[in-house]
């Protein structure tokens, strides 16, 4: 796919796309530390702060699906410009809300900008030669795990002197000038020609919304009762009807031969899995065992920060421009292997150190080196690589929303197990011990359906 600008300045192009997915991210990071502070402020608790990053991260998954392939039709460009400008929307919507329900919608309208990641990078294969891909993607990707660690520092800070507003409020000004940088910047992509299948849209927008409620209501209101019962129903009934859209779509919104595809559903299994420990862990478990005033180890949202969520993104920062320099020389398959077994043997170490802040400490330092660097870098390099190449935004679209699907589901059980099993005012970190444990078995079975993954004969890079 060319691009129609008459001269690309792939490093005006970056900084464009630097920000605008540093804008996003930091919606994500930067509330760590200030998941208490909504809780109180907001009259709710820690559940339904974590719930509300669940409807955050699950739209974001949406937009994942559909922004992609409609980037395909419209260009990418297009793409960016709106969905930025619907989560600024969002960022002043939270910014101001009185109560948890209106935050709810302002972090669902954040969502809208879920897409933000494949889109940099697939604007970044349009325009780079092989040779400069792998690192311009691990500069990206070290954004997209956090800015340095400042990101959640500077949280910290807010939280501690103005608030959790504080942050959105600043999440709204760097979104406003994202959006005067790509329109200046970021080249606009050729456009196939297609129609956007809509109707294939809303139908596995509506299956993934209930799986992901059977999923996030399962582990408190039980499996198969009531409102989780139904939800499962309901979105397994509509994964078949997904398919008998699709069958008769002349531009469908997922060819359904590419499913067949071990590099498909197999990157896809595996980031959802990745995500769904690794990350859910590293933004919600440790940041609120840090904060828990009983069971946890009391520190404010500072604290947390230095401690706990700024040294694996500090190290990512580093590291993931290299992890990106590499990957095509050792195989992408390798560098994510290496990231995952890292990620397992981190999360089960750390179940024993819920009382040992200082052990937590170096166990999470180490996760940036293999999540944020290793396994993050190669999960986003292989969505480009395993994509079809006529519809190139469809895979990492979908890898996008495996991404924020996997955050999304991991966070609504990981919270649903430490409510349960430490509620306020307990005492016993039994709650984290259960949500670490079952965070571990995810990592497991991330690492296994890393070896479904095939090797590509007459790619450019080592598969």
């Amino acid at each position: 796919m060319t691009l129609t600008a008459p001269r690309v300045r792939p490093p005006l192009v970056l900084t464009a796309l630097l920000v605008a997915v540093a804008s996003f991210q930091m919606n994500a990071t930067m509330l760590s530390p200030a998941i208490d502070d909504m809780a109180k402020s907001l009259s709710t608790d820690v559940g339904t702060i974590g719930l509300s990053a669940t409807v955050f991260l699950f739209v974001a998954g949406l937009a994942g699906v559909v922004l992609p392939r409609y980037s395909d039709i419209i260009g990418r460009r297009r793409v960016l410009f709106g969905s930025i400008a619907v989560m600024a929307t969002g960022s002043l919507i939270a910014t101001l809300a009185p109560n948890v329900e209106v935050l709810m919608v302002g972090r669902a309208l954040q969502g809208a900008c879920g897409a933000t990641i494949s889109l940099g990078i697939l604007t970044l294969r349009d325009i780079l030669p092989t040779e400069q891909f792998g690192r311009y993607l691990g500069i990206l990707t070290a954004v997209n795990s956090g800015v340095a660690g400042v990101d959640t520092l500077l949280g910290g800070l807010i939280t501690d002197t103005i608030g959790f507003r504080g942050i959105f409020g600043l999440t709204f000004v760097l979104e406003v000038i994202a959006v005067v940088m790509i329109g200046a910047w970021v080249p606009d992509s050729a456009r196939t020609g297609a129609r956007m299948d809509w109707r294939g849209a809303a139908v596995i927008c509506l299956a993934l919304l209930g799986i992901n409620a059977w999923l996030t209501l399962g582990p408190t209101m039980g499996w198969f009762t009531g409102w989780p019962l139904a939800c499962l129903v309901v979105g397994a009934a509509l994964l078949p009807a997904f398919w008998l859209v699709e069958r008769n779509q002349p531009d469908p919104l997922l060819p359904l031969r590419a499913l067949r595809s071990r590099g498909v559903w197999g990157l896809l299994l595996t980031t959802f899995c990745t995500m769904a420990s690794i990350f859910a862990v590293l933004t919600f478990v440790y940041p609120t065992l840090a904060q828990h005033a009983t069971a946890g180890f009391a520190y404010d949202g500072t604290t947390t920060a230095l401690m706990f969520l700024m040294p694996y993104a500090l190290a990512g920062w580093i590291l993931a421009p290299l992890a990106g320099s590499w990957a095509p020389r050792i195989g992408y398959r390798n560098m994510l292997r290496i990231g995952l077994v890292g990620n397992l043997l981190l999360i089960a170490a750390t179940t024993f150190a819920v009382s040992s802040p200082w052990l937590l400490f170096a166990l999470v330092a180490l996760m940036g080196v293999s999540y944020a660097a290793c396994a993050a870098t190669a999960l986003n390099g292989m969505g480009v690589i395993y994509a079809p190449k006529e519809s190139p935004g469809i895979l990492p679209g979908l890898n996008a929303t495996m991404f924020n699907l996997g955050a999304s589901v991991g966070i609504g059980i990981l919270s649903g197990l430490v409510a349960k099993g430490t509620p306020d005012g307990a005492s016993d970190p039994a709650g984290f011990t259960t949500a670490l444990v079952v965070a571990t078995v995810i990592s497991a079975a991330a690492l296994v359906a890393s070896f479904v993954l095939p090797g590509k004969a007459g790619s450019a890079e080592k598969v």
